[in-house]
């Protein structure tokens, strides 16, 4: 029997720390799926700003969706402040939404587009801050640059691998169409990712929705197997341990 004990990182979201024995294990690449509205860039946003305000733990979230003024905007109701933290130096908000790209990049135009430049961007941040945590939001969008799935299992092997050598732990999010039955647009999870923790929000009735999450894996940990409720709250995600979620 080996003594050794993960180090744990905690996550900043009430009640999921329960269900993966106390947090996701340090240095790990962590998938957060679900479809559109369930609550992943809450999530992961949650996950960075707790860092930086409960566990001194300095975080890069970088945007591939959203602009830098809509996640502050959004997170401010959660009565989250991102932009005092970015002041204080203690997270990085990397903007590479669209609205960014110089030269938009078209579907199949480049078979052999790499991430290095991307690597090099956040892995600056990360030395500048000595962050702990890195978000990378949303996966989906890159992922339709690459022609070819091989070089894009590739690439974003290298790039996870980079980030994760810095001891950083790694959240990523991927949308999954509607009406798609995998995890993701490629299904990355299946080599990228030491964590999959899926978001939901089924329709129950005719006038109401269910939220919930999954902890689908998470290697070296027990984890629930079961669906759990969660809820979005004026503080952000908050999830209920003892709580099976109704329709499962």
């Amino acid at each position: 029997m080996s003594d050794h004990v993960i180090d744990r990182v905690k996550t900043g979201i009430p009640g999921l720390d329960e269900l993966i024995e106390g947090g996701f294990p340090r240095g790990d690449t962590i998938l957060i799926a679900g479809k559109a509205g369930t609550g992943k860039s809450i999530l992961a946003t949650q996950f960075i700003y707790k860092g930086a305000t409960d566990y001194n733990e300095p975080g890069v979230f970088v945007t591939l969706e959203e602009p830098p003024h809509l996640i502050k905007r959004n997170m401010i109701q959660f009565g989250m402040d991102l932009e005092n933290l970015v002041k204080d130096k203690k997270i990085a908000l990397v903007d590479l939404s669209p609205s960014k790209t110089v030269t938009p990049v078209t579907i199949g135009e480049y078979p052999s587009f790499d991430l290095s430049g991307l690597e090099a961007i956040i892995l600056n941040h990360v030395k500048k801050l000595n962050a702990k945590r890195v978000v990378l939001d949303t996966l989906s969008i890159m992922a339709y640059r690459f022609k070819s799935r091989d070089i894009l299992r590739e690439e974003f092997f290298k790039l996870t691998a980079s980030i994760t050598r810095t001891g950083c732990t790694l959240l990523l999010t991927s949308e999954i169409p509607a009406h798609h039955q995998g995890l993701g647009v490629f299904d990355i999870e299946a080599f990228l990712a030491s964590g999959v923790i899926v978001l939901y929000n089924e329709k129950i009735s005719d006038t109401s929705r269910s939220r919930s999450i999954e902890v689908l894996k998470l290697r070296g940990s027990k984890h629930s197997s079961r669906i759990h409720s969660m809820r979005i709250t004026d503080e952000g995600i908050r999830v209920w341990p003892g709580e099976i979620s109704p329709g499962y």
